[in-house]
């Protein structure tokens, strides 16, 4: 290597003014002033000898440790050390793993030497929303003015509402990421039931949520276009269910949070598609989870009496699925930086 290509490389030296204010009061620190000088004389062996002293005998914060290296890493292409200076340039990315050279002020070639590194995504946040849908299936329906297993008392119907929640994912090989996240989804039904003495009674409610949600999330591809499958598992805690009965003129608002189970595990598998642009990314994706727990809570069935005998209406046992459908942007939160071994 051409070593007037490195004349400029005293600038450097610069970065280590802090080093020869404190060397007044601390001798550990002299050899980095002295080597720092030597590097602008262009005594490079002697340079080399100075700060590799001072990087094992002191103890250097990081970033004191990052810019001791870089100037030591000067010296190794001065004298065209090639493997030394590649050498030390994987030390500074063990020590800082985002590190990046400043491409205006340090010599071309000790940023050729950064750019083999490859800055590679571990840590994104992501922010979604989207309507779904409630699948409910009935155990064992009841009657109290006829048969337990007549016709018609499972006649669910799905009804549309919403999700909205943040989740962060992080690289844990390659493109399989595992995801954490925090929703509020409120999901629904409704049910009519016909010929009670005559009339038909119509039941709907609303169900809100808090989910955390825990997977593992594979992108095939390594485009900026990635579709992905994901599966995990769910907990969820109930905030309130709120139901509305109604027949003929009348109408009345219930409160069931005492009626439903306050917990519940489920688990969920999906599909979608994401698109990743630099920092930035946008989602698209569908869910479905499935929640083998009873939604309704066991022994509560006849409480709200008065409710019961003036709409002749008692829960059935019944389970209720989600299928969700997402749409959300991420953003990259923290970087690594790889060797890319195709880069020479």
């Amino acid at each position: 290597m051409n070593k007037k290509s490195l004349t400029y490389a005293f600038f450097i030296a610069m970065l280590f003014t802090s080093f020869i204010s404190q060397a007044q009061i601390d001798p550990c620190l002299t050899d980095l002033k002295d080597g720092a000088t030597k590097t602008e004389q262009g005594y490079y062996d002697e340079a080399i000898k100075l700060l590799e002293k001072s990087i094992e005998d002191c103890k250097l914060s990081a970033s004191d440790k990052i810019q001791a290296r870089k100037l030591l890493i000067i010296n190794y292409l001065a004298i065209d050390n090639l493997e030394a200076a590649a050498e030390g340039a994987a030390t500074i990315m063990k020590i800082n793993p985002n590190y990046e050279p400043d491409k205006l002020r340090d010599p071309i070639e000790v940023v050729m030497l950064f750019a083999k590194y490859k800055r590679k995504v571990v840590l994104r946040g992501s922010f979604s929303g989207g309507l779904n849908n409630s699948l409910t299936e009935s155990i064992q329906t009841y009657s109290i003015v006829g048969d337990d297993d007549a016709a018609g008392l499972d006649n669910y119907q799905s009804t549309s509402s919403f999700q909205i929640g943040v989740a962060a994912e992080y690289r844990l090989h390659k493109e399989l990421w595992l995801q954490l996240g925090l929703q509020f989804r409120r999901s629904g039904y409704k049910i009519d039931i016909p010929n009670i003495q005559g009339r038909t009674v119509s039941y709907s409610e609303d169900l809100n949520y808090f989910d955390i949600p825990l997977s593992l999330k594979y992108y095939f591809l390594n485009f900026k276009f990635q579709p992905y499958v994901e599966a995990g598992a769910n907990f969820s805690l109930l905030s309130a269910a709120l139901g509305e009965l109604s027949r003929d003129d009348l109408s009345d608002i219930v409160s069931r949070n005492g009626q439903r189970n306050q917990f519940s595990l489920g688990y969920f598998g999906g599909l979608g598609l994401a698109y990743h642009h630099k920092n930035f990314g946008f989602l698209l994706g569908v869910n479905y989870l499935f929640n083998p727990q009873q939604v309704n809570k066991e022994g509560t069935r006849y409480e709200n009496l008065d409710i019961v005998f003036k709409y002749y209406y008692i829960d059935n046992d019944f389970t209720m699925n989600n299928l969700q459908f997402n749409v959300g942007f991420k953003y990259a939160l923290a970087y690594k930086r790889t060797l890319n071994r195709s880069v020479k």
